[in-house]
């Protein structure tokens, strides 16, 4: 599957194993905690959608940066997490260069033909991360957040 060596490669930066207990760790975005007041027990559901999937935290000048993963529905088909902390606002530049270049090589390791998250619409922050990402804007999903807010579905295709 993926490893720790080849996320450490791909993004730039240094990758530990994600453990749940990193939530508690980072100061949250303000989108992500407001989120999260929405849904029980956030940890152990990021936790349970982690568990047995590719899921890691990256860390930069030695504090937890952002934790991420990949859960795969299908052969070819996989839906991403993030749960990011305030320091990516102070790095954006390692931010971009982590998210290219995972998002470059997740979809050859995985055998993944689409890769999709869905993101906040009110939250320009991020979907203009996902479109440096080279996701696409395809659908959005009307009162489909844990508060009733809309989603959009972000995609990516692989070869």
């Amino acid at each position: 599957m993926v490893n720790l060596q080849q996320v450490s490669e791909w993004t730039g930066l240094r990758a530990v194993e994600f453990h749940y207990g990193h939530i508690h760790m980072m100061e949250l975005t303000d989108m992500t905690r407001e989120t999260s007041k929405h849904i029980p027990d956030f940890p152990l559901y990021i936790k349970a959608q982690a568990e047995g999937n590719p899921s890691f935290s990256l860390m930069y000048k030695n504090k937890l940066f952002i934790s991420f993963g990949v859960v795969p529905f299908w052969d070819g088909f996989g839906e991403a997490w993030m749960v990011p902390s305030k320091r990516i606002n102070t790095a954006p530049v390692p931010l971009v260069r982590a998210g290219r270049g995972f998002f470059q090589h997740i979809g050859t390791a995985m055998g993944l033909r689409r890769l999709q998250f869905m993101v906040h619409s009110r939250h320009l922050q991020a979907i203009r991360f996902a479109e440096t990402l080279y996701f696409k804007k395809e659908a959005t999903l009307a009162k489909y957040g844990p508060d009733g807010s809309d989603y959009h579905v972000m995609s990516r295709f692989y070869e």
